[in-house]
């Protein structure tokens, strides 16, 4: 008969170096997929649209689930699924929100008639082209700061609620910065 008390006990607390270090490696293991799946993630930014506050190849730190309960806000950078083909995800900042009207005009952005202040684009750049958007309940308009090279929402639209999948927490490599402090 096996003593089920002494064999577990063994697994728990004895059974040499070898066998404690594999106990701890699938522990963390175990830990890191599961934050993986449910709260944070890296994410490699590819290409030059949110230049000079993100560039190509950074490791961003980002959180899968903030919007789980509230909504993103203006001027979040965000994880998104691109619309056309949800493979592929964009890093993009939330410009409008929904039911809000978004005009660009003589290359500034207006939200309801009202200039929006942009210090995270570069001195120089303006946006292009001239349009008008009115966005619907769940719907938000998301931009790259780098305007002239940028894919965003003034190409392929105001982006659905449900494509947004996370906020930017902070860039980790190659340089370590917090996307709070970009706004």
């Amino acid at each position: 008969m096996i003593n089920w008390r002494g064999f577990i006990y063994k697994i728990l607390f004895g059974g040499g170096v070898i066998f404690d270090l594999s106990k701890w490696i699938i522990f963390v293991g175990l830990l890191i997929v599961i934050v993986n799946t449910f709260s944070v993630s890296i994410f490699v930014v590819d290409g030059q649209s949110m230049e000079p506050n993100y560039h190509d190849k950074e490791i961003v730190l980002w959180n899968k689930a903030v919007y789980s309960k509230d909504d993103p806000q203006r001027l979040d950078v965000v994880v998104m699924q691109y619309p056309g083909n949800t493979k592929y995800r964009y890093v993009k900042r939330v410009i409008g929100l929904p039911s809000e009207t978004l005009s660009i005009q003589g290359g500034k952005v207006y939200i309801d008639g009202k200039v929006l202040s942009e210090r995270y684009i570069p001195f120089g750049y303006e946006t292009a082209p001239d349009k008008t958007w009115k966005l619907h309940n769940d719907e938000f308009f998301l931009m790259g700061d780098n305007r002239p090279g940028s894919n965003d929402s003034r190409f392929f639209g105001p982006v659905d609620r449900r494509f947004i999948e996370g906020k930017s927490l902070a860039i980790i490599f190659p340089r370590f910065r917090f996307s709070e402090s970009i706004k």
